[in-house]
């Protein structure tokens, strides 16, 4: 999965959002092979595949999802796409409990990916994408497609009609001079900025959720009732995210999210035995604040990245979501110990996470970039404007009094 991250947001960056997802979802099939081999090395080599295609699905599909949702709707596509992944949850732990001989399980889970080959008639491309990258023919065939699908007020003489400075500026879109590699991204304080925060909360974030559902099975009660109750938590918690993203904002949303967690992931583990109800509770308040990041933390750096390099920029941060996510099944290890060293790590990542993202801005009225030279100049533009808002006049002011 870490093979993937690195490369597939690229590759989506390179050769559009569109193709990525389809190779990514079809080869996910490959993981039903697994029920013939009979040696260790060859189901290895087919895990490692089907990781290699199937969790690129994860960065370019959020990424396509929020270009094609539009300004006003990236924080409901992003969560649109969250609970697409927790009733997957929901649905693969009834199946579990259905099909308890693995193969079955299997034959059952993969199977069905074969039929995103579909896609490549339903799905249409980022239009964003297309228009930077100066594909107008595509971005043209694309925009008539959804004005008839929508039924929108927009002729396709009108689409046809129009050249290319009319449709970037219709949409938003600057043209890109030249295309930005990496020496541009390591070259600008800026971007690095963003992506070494944001790559620190994609850790954190994930090894707070997966580590979660590990330690669920743990609390007291039935395991799979704890798991499934878990899953559902994070549906109030996407609506959560979703009221408080649009009206106080996504950074503040964010680190109230994190700071909710580590109180309650730590309250929970000093509950007395006996109140095993309660022990529940707290930890089901906890995964309500996992939630809100581990989705927010998508939408919040799909916009802090360019569209130019948003793929690539998301895929190294999900990198790092990957090394939270092998270390969290690790930390039930830890137990055996001090029972509370889990709760203690995932307050810690949590609370430094939301201190970080005082390093960020806030991104909620702000648009969509298309470059890093447009990120640049806009941190310069604000910096400007506060250091005029800094200056005090330097004339004395004169107070007259009368005895």
């Amino acid at each position: 999965m870490i093979f993937s991250m690195m490369f597939t947001g690229w590759i989506a960056d390179k050769i559009g959002r569109k193709p990525t997802v389809i190779v990514c979802a079809v080869g996910a099939c490959i993981g039903v092979f697994k029920i013939f081999v009979t040696s260790y090395y060859p189901y290895l080599a087919i895990e490692f595949l089907e990781s290699v295609l199937g969790s690129g699905l994860y960065t370019v599909g959020v990424v396509l999802m929020i270009e094609v949702g539009g300004s006003s709707k990236r924080v409901l596509t992003g969560i649109i796409f969250s609970y697409a992944v927790y009733v997957g949850e929901i649905i693969f732990a009834f199946l579990a409990m259905g099909f308890q001989y693995w193969k079955w399980l299997i034959l059952v889970v993969y199977a069905p990916m074969v039929l995103f080959i579909l896609y490549i008639f339903v799905l249409k491309e980022s239009t964003r994408w297309q228009l930077l990258r100066g594909k107008m023919d595509g971005a043209k065939k694309t925009l008539n497609a959804i004005a008839k699908m929508n039924k929108l007020d927009i002729g396709e003489k009108e689409i046809e009609d129009a050249n290319d400075d009319q449709l970037r500026v219709m949409f938003d879109v600057v043209e890109q001079k030249e295309r930005e590699n990496m020496k541009v991204i390591i070259g600008s304080k800026e971007i690095m900025t963003r992506l070494s925060v944001t790559s620190f909360c994609f850790f954190t974030s994930s090894f707070l959720y997966y580590g979660s559902l590990v330690h669920c099975v743990l609390l007291p009660g039935n395991k799979y009732t704890n798991f499934i109750l878990a899953a559902f938590t994070s549906f109030p918690g996407e609506v959560i995210a979703y009221y408080t993203f649009n009206k106080y904002g996504r950074r503040i949303t964010l680190q109230c999210g994190y700071f909710l967690s580590a109180t309650f992931l730590i309250a929970q583990n000093y509950c007395p035995e006996s109140l095993s109800w309660l022990k529940v509770v707290l930890f089901l308040v906890g995964k309500l604040g996992v939630v809100i990041c581990f989705t927010g933390i998508y939408t919040y750096s799909l916009e802090l990245f360019p569209t130019s390099v948003r793929g690539t920029l998301l895929g190294w941060g999900n990198t790092t979501a990957r090394i939270g996510s092998m270390l969290a099944p690790l930390t039930p290890l830890l137990i055996s110990e001090i029972a509370a060293l889990p709760s203690i790590l995932f307050s810690a990542t949590a609370i430094i996470s939301a201190l970080l993202l005082t390093f960020t801005p806030e991104t909620k009225s702000l648009p969509m970039f298309d470059t890093i030279a447009q990120i640049d100049a806009y941190k310069k533009a604000s910096q400007f404007k506060e250091e005029q808002c800094v200056e005090t006049p330097t004339n004395p002011t004169t107070v007259s009094t009368k005895l």
